[in-house]
């Protein structure tokens, strides 16, 4: 790994045969037919943003979480520099439907978008904040009332148990990534960045659906690959759903209009995950259906959006990159809503006796 290069080189133009190439794009969300799902699902809100459903217990509405949600136009508190959107946001935050939990895994303003953090809370006031060590203070900052935010330091877990009449525990694990944190030149690195665990668990004690949010992450070291994943597929795993970045996020727009992107096998490759080191995350944490994230919102150019999916296809058996298959890894158009079979944790049980 070339850890003193340039962290940009000259952007080529892709030649790939796009077979099994999932070109993303914008579409409207169908929230409407979520009340009536019983699976889990997982709704892409662009760049590390999901809203997930877990299954609905009877006679209670499905509840959900969002993942650090943006919907600025830019990943940057000015409307006139920083990162733009390539991608709009799929719909208004007055349009999503109910949320019980949001998460965010670190404070860097492309996956803690204060903004929408506010207007999430305005909307769902009974809502339940989960943040690393360190970010409690900046969500107080925008007027999120202290008791509604908890923060967990790594392998911390925190559990929601059963309410108006509901029969399960919601349980968060903070778990580790490999990333950094800081907005300005003074804070670097002096707040937690994490992934998280959340698991819906019965009264019989094991998880009737279990979801991994890898956060903003890379996964080698200068010695070899990160071994948090798989200590965290151990601990906690398998999960029916992970969600797992497989870009830098986005070249800076002046970049992308000179012709240049942002490096990945530079020092970068241990704060930002390739498509291929993705898919090894993957499978390090033991997922069974892995959807990419990460990119193409934020993207310097269409090249740049394009080439993170060509890649991820071309590391998978068969160059193609399908998140239906069992421990497959693909994309999903933002705005774009999937349904999940949660694997039952008996067969889960015998699979891995055998």
């Amino acid at each position: 790994m070339a850890l003193m290069r340039l962290p940009f080189v000259r952007a080529t133009p892709l030649q790939q045969d796009l077979h099994g190439v999932k070109t993303v794009k914008t579409i409207k969300p169908n929230f409407e037919v979520l009340d009536s799902v019983d699976k889990l699902c997982a709704t892409w809100l662009g760049h590390a943003g999901f809203l997930v459903q877990l299954p609905a217990e009877p006679n209670h509405r499905p509840m959900r979480i969002i993942f650090d949600p943006i919907f600025s136009d830019r990943a940057y508190p000015s409307a006139w520099v920083g990162p733009r959107r390539r991608l709009p946001p799929p719909c208004k935050i007055g349009n999503l439907p109910e949320v019980d939990f949001v998460a965010i895994s670190h404070n860097h303003y492309d996956h803690c978008d204060l903004d929408a953090l506010k207007a999430i809370w305005k909307k769902s006031p009974g809502i339940e904040f989960l943040v690393p060590l360190g970010v409690k203070a900046t969500l107080e900052s925008v007027g999120i009332p202290p008791a509604r935010i908890h923060a967990l330091d790594w392998w911390d877990n925190l559990s929601f148990p059963p309410s108006g009449g509901r029969k399960c525990n919601y349980s968060f694990t903070c778990t580790p990534a490999q990333h950094n944190s800081g907005v300005g030149v003074l804070d670097q690195n002096w707040t937690l960045w994490c992934s998280w665990v959340v698991q819906q668990i019965p009264e019989d004690g094991k998880p009737a659906a279990s979801v991994y949010f890898a956060g903003d992450t890379g996964y080698q070291t200068a010695v070899g690959p990160c071994p948090a994943f798989k200590e965290i597929g151990k601990k906690l795993g398998p999960f029916d759903l992970a969600m797992v970045p497989i870009w830098s996020g986005a070249s800076l727009t002046v970049l992308g209009k000179m012709g240049y992107r942002l490096a990945d096998d530079t020092h970068l490759a241990t704060l930002h995950a390739t498509p291929e080191d993705a898919v090894r995350l993957a499978a390090d944490v033991r997922a069974r259906h892995t959807l990419a994230m990460h990119f193409a919102t934020f993207a310097g150019s269409d090249d740049e959006a394009l080439e993170p999916v060509v890649r991820l296809a071309q590391a998978q058996p068969g160059g193609i990159a399908d998140w239906r298959n069992e421990g497959g890894f693909g994309a999903i158009d933002v705005g774009e809503c999937v349904a999940i079979e949660c694997e039952p944790p008996a067969t889960v049980e015998a699979d891995e006796a055998e």
